[in-house]
């Protein structure tokens, strides 16, 4: 479209709303063993990203170009129309104006201007046989203390990681996490597993790194031995994935762990779920119960 952007109008949103959902995406390097676009993992059931952009990445589009126009609008008064306007009773004005007695009321479209509609979120728990299958599929004790914190703190991968030595109380049954957000640290507790298997991993340690409250609680398994970061803790779930056939990842184990949060007695209290997994546990809510879940043994 050779229309420059000051001067595009609802024709232009229209015809960029159309190609952005036919278009497909650049293609890029693929590792030979990856899946198919678009394909489905027969044990996870997951569906492989598409050709084509998602709903959600035309959604997120949309309202990037729409702030642009605002802030533009806004801040300079040019231009004057916004190709993608706001949507709902904003964009329809009055919908009921005039309205005449004998006909219904008109509901005013909760949706924008070629804005897609948003999709329904999957559940993307991971099974306790899954699970089971997949920490069985661990090798070192590093990976197993690893994924047990994750399933039972529901920590953020990038939070945990993050964490030194002197965050870690096996005495309260409690780790240190620094949020995301907030940056503000908070205590979680999390299964006495966990610290069974951090304390076999920190036996193998032994001499071989630093002890120090501030030093890295977790380290690379390779020489010289360096804090672990999120690509190589991405690897060990890539690792089990691969002798599984499964596309499990770390975000599902936040998942489950939310869906799975109501009082156990391996998990002590959930009662500090609701800023680290807000959003998932409003979505898991939809197809969990909690009757009858139960966190599986890492033991």
């Amino acid at each position: 479209m050779d229309v420059p952007w000051h001067l595009a109008s609802r024709a232009e949103a229209r015809d960029f709303a159309l190609w952005l959902k036919t278009t497909k995406k650049p293609p890029r390097r693929r590792r030979p063993d990856a899946p198919a676009p678009g394909s489905v993992n027969p044990v996870t059931g997951k569906a492989a990203p598409g050709e084509n952009y998602a709903a959600r990445t035309r959604r997120h589009a949309r309202a990037v170009i729409r702030s642009f126009y605002e802030y533009h609008g806004e801040t300079h008064g040019r231009p004057l129309i916004n190709p993608f306007p706001q949507g709902g009773a904003a964009d329809e004005g009055s919908p009921n104006a005039h309205h005449n007695p004998m006909q219904p009321f008109r509901q005013p479209s909760r949706r924008g201007t070629y804005q897609p509609k948003e999709p329904k979120p999957t559940p993307r728990i991971i099974p306790e046989q899954a699970f089971n299958d997949l920490f069985a599929g661990l090798k070192y004790n590093r990976d197993r203390a690893l994924i047990a914190f994750y399933i039972s703190t529901g920590a953020r991968a990038s939070e945990l990681l993050g964490v030194p030595q002197g965050l870690v109380s096996p005495g309260d049954q409690t780790i240190g996490v620094v949020r995301k957000g907030n940056q503000v640290l908070q205590h979680l507790p999390a299964s006495a597993d966990a610290f069974v298997w951090l304390r076999l991993y920190q036996q193998e340690l032994r001499g071989m790194v630093p002890k120090h409250p501030s030093e890295p609680l977790w380290w690379t398994l390779r020489r010289p031995m360096r804090s672990l970061e999120y690509d190589a803790a991405r690897m060990v779930f890539t690792r089990a994935n691969q002798l599984l056939g499964a596309n499990w990842t770390l975000h599902d184990l936040r998942w489950t762990t939310a869906a799975r949060g109501r009082p156990s007695p391996d998990t002590a209290s959930m009662s500090w779920l609701p800023e680290p997994t807000a959003s998932s546990s409003r979505y898991c809510s939809r197809w969990v119960t909690t009757s009858g879940s139960q966190a599986p043994h890492l033991g």
